[in-house]
Formats: C-alpha cells, sequence, structure tokens
C-alpha cells in the first residue's frame, strides 16, 4: 500500500468513510488541514486499505517537535470503530516500513480505550475540543444557561433585532467581504477577553478566515453569518457541519460595546444551522485562560480529547 500526495477531490471519499462514523473532532476538515500552517498541506499524503482511510504530513519548520522532525505525523485513522485496532496496527507497520517512530496526533479516548496498552499515549488537556448539546444552545434552557438567556434578552431589547433600525442577523455574502475582513482586523480592540498571548495568535488567523470565506457557497456544508447594526457588522460566525453529523463552529467573533452580543450570535448561529447535528463542536481553548472560561461559561457536555498515540519502531 502507497501514500500519494491528496487532493481536494479526496475529500468526498474521505466524507463517505467519515459518515460511518462518530467521530466528533475536527481534524478531517478541509479548512483545519488547508487552513492552518501546522498540518502543511502540501506535505499531506493518503492512503486507503481494506475501508480505511490514512493521512499523514510533515509539519512546518516553525512546528517540528524533538522526536517528528524527520518523520510524518499521522492523523486518527478514519473508519468503522471495529477496524481502529487493525487501522493502527497497519500505521505502526508503515512506521517501522520507513524506519520512523509512530507518532499519531489527536487520538480520542474511545480509541485510546480499544488500543489498551500497547501504544504510549500523551494528552495535551489545551487542545481537548469543547463538546455541547445543541438543544442546549439553541434553547439555553435551564438554571446553567441563565445567564446566557438574560444576556440574550438584554441585547435584544437594546439593539432590536428584525425591527426597523435595529440589528440583522442573516447571512454572509460575498459583498461583505471587505466589512467582514475589517472587522476581524479590529476584533483585537473589542474581544471578549484580554490576553496577550491570544493576540500574537490572531494574525495568523486572518489566512484562516479569507480560506473559510472562499468556502461558503463553494461547499454546502460550510456556512457564516453575520450580525449588522446600522450598516456596520458588530458579529460574525462560520461553521460546517461534518459527515458524522458534528456542528463545528471555526469561527466566532463578536464586538462586545454591545452587550450580549457573543451569547447572541451563538444561539442564532446554533438555531439556524445546528438543529440536526448529533453535537457542536466549538473548538479547543489552546491553554488561554479567557477562552477558556468563556467556552466553561456555555457548559459543555463533553470533549473530544487530543491524545498523541506514540510507539518506537526504528
Amino acid at each position: 500500500m502507497l501514500f500519494r500526495a491528496i487532493n481536494d477531490e479526496d475529500f468526498s471519499n474521505i466524507a463517505s468513510i467519515q459518515m460511518l462514523t462518530d467521530y466528533d473532532g475536527s481534524e478531517y476538515s478541509l479548512l483545519y488541514l488547508k487552513g492552518w500552517d501546522f498540518f502543511n498541506y502540501k506535505s499531506m499524503q493518503i492512503a486507503e486499505e481494506d475501508g480505511v482511510i490514512y493521512l499523514r504530513f510533515k509539519p512546518h519548520d516553525k512546528f517540528n517537535e524533538d522526536g517528528v522532525r524527520d518523520g510524518y505525523i499521522y492523523l486518527p485513522p478514519l473508519c468503522v470503530i471495529e477496524k481502529i485496532k487493525y487501522a493502527y496496527g497497519k500505521i505502526e507497520d508503515f512506521c517501522r516500513a520507513d524506519g520512523q517512530n509512530m507518532y499519531v496526533m489527536s487520538t480520542p479516548q474511545e480509541y485510546v480505550d480499544i488500543l489498551g496498552d500497547s501504544y504510549e499515549y500523551v494528552l495535551n488537556q489545551d487542545y481537548a475540543e469543547y463538546l455541547y448539546d445543541p438543544q442546549s444552545l439553541i434553547t439555553y434552557a435551564g438554571k446553567k444557561l441563565h445567564s446566557k438567556r438574560n444576556h440574550v434578552n438584554n441585547f435584544i431589547k437594546a439593539y432590536r433585532p428584525n425591527e426597523e433600525g435595529g440589528t440583522v442577523f442573516r447571512s454572509y455574502t460575498a459583498d461583505d467581504k471587505d466589512k467582514v475582513l475589517a472587522f476581524i482586523n479590529g476584533w483585537e480592540e473589542s474581544k471578549e477577553f484580554d490576553d496577550k498571548d491570544f493576540d500574537e495568535m490572531a494574525n495568523d488567523e486572518i489566512s484562516v478566515i479569507s480560506l473559510a470565506l472562499q468556502f461558503v457557497g463553494k461547499y454546502d456544508n460550510y456556512f457564516a453569518d453575520v450580525i449588522e447594526y446600522q450598516g456596520k457588522i458588530i458579529g460574525f460566525s462560520l461553521g460546517e457541519i461534518t459527515p458524522s453529523k458534528v456542528g463545528i463552529t471555526h469561527i466566532e467573533k463578536g464586538d462586545i460595546n454591545y452587550d450580549g452580543v457573543y451569547s447572541y450570535l451563538c444561539q442564532a448561529f446554533a438555531q439556524k444551522h445546528f438543529g440536526q447535528v448529533r453535537v457542536i463542536n466549538r473548538q479547543e481553548d489552546m491553554g488561554l485562560e479567557g477562552l477558556r472560561k468563556s467556552k466553561q461559561s456555555y457548559h459543555p457536555i463533553g470533549f473530544c480529547q487530543k491524545y498523541v498515540v506514540k510507539k518506537a519502531c526504528k
């Protein structure tokens, strides 16, 4: 079995396999793989055997780690759960044949439970992706989300959505591109939390957002919305629905000069797009305290854990 360079056309086949799984992570998102430098998409390779899809890549030089620099990083194999142990064994075989140590990133907890003590596991909680009950974000029902309901009510009272002269929550169009990018560029002046480490990462995000805007309208499973008030964009969100029926919120930005904008945007986006998904994935907090508090305030029901599976094979 030979690996070859991946191309965009492969994602229809990836989707057909992912549809058979309950994989909750975002690793197989085209935006995730093409947008972030870490994945070094031009180096990515794909192989398929016995109903299992394998992806591997050599990370961009600025992300290389000791023990990985000269070898490939593998994504979790994509297959039905019954083949997981077999698939990791095949990756081990590939690595041994290449004379490289085995390194599989973003392995979820349920895979680790199946693999048992065959490998070494390293967990980085900072990159666990937050998972939410769709109905919880659609309704904000219950005591735990009482404050979110209050924020939404305050926003509605102050900015009168869908009334004359009030805010409009609507689908993004190509005509909005310049306004959206200007809003994102100025977002650091009005973000929901203050963290200088996040400021450094925000600049890298602009290129990902530009790519994401190209996906809206091009792919049916990508969509974006804006909140507009008196001709000004004050909120923007972009997401996708994976073949495994996970609703992912990739981007969510709001101008906190408008009280309640984040709570309103999160709920409106979920109501519009995520009524039929199994779970909502709102991504990781990257170890940033402000982002962690924000994500925890919506009361996740769990996490998509990110274990590295390692084994010396050379």
